[in-house]
């Protein structure tokens, strides 16, 4: 597709992967909110609870780092968790340490009957892709945040 003179100076704008990557994980975070939404879970709070069982005991800092968010935001979300009787924080072992979180057995629950419909949802064949298309791609976009990570 040629680009007309009053086009876009960077070419076809499909061809730009970036923008295609970001319109893709707008489009993937609307299923993803709509996959959801039945189970009263927002999307933050589920990236925590998928974290905190893979990681338990983990800082509210090291959240904030794996869920790509402030560490005040992270906080704001824990108590509102805490509320809900998803999460809960144990004091910290020693002096200066941080607190440590646990998903609590309802959060686990919660976590365990949604996770189904969100592996539905982004599936292979959901996403118009075979196992080894979803695979290299899954490769190569950690590739991705890997090198982005170590330029931020």
């Amino acid at each position: 597709m040629e680009t007309s003179p009053f086009g876009w100076s960077g070419g076809d704008p499909d061809a730009f992967m970036a923008m295609t990557l970001t319109r893709t994980a707008l489009a993937m975070r609307r299923t993803f909110v709509a996959a959801l939404a039945p189970f009263d879970l927002p999307a933050p709070q589920f990236s925590v609870l998928m974290n905190l069982v893979e990681n338990p005991g983990c800082s509210q800092a090291d959240l904030a780092r794996v869920v790509l968010a402030t560490p005040q935001s992270v906080g704001e979300l824990l108590r509102q968790m805490e509320k809900q009787g998803r999460v809960e924080r144990k004091p910290p072992t020693g002096r200066g340490r941080p607190s440590a979180v646990y998903v609590t057995p309802a959060g686990r629950a919660l976590l365990d009957e949604v996770t189904p419909h969100v592996l539905a949802a982004f599936s292979p064949q959901a996403l118009g892709l075979d196992q080894e298309s979803n695979d290299r791609i899954n490769a190569e976009l950690h590739t991705m945040l890997r090198a982005l990570a170590r330029q931020n």
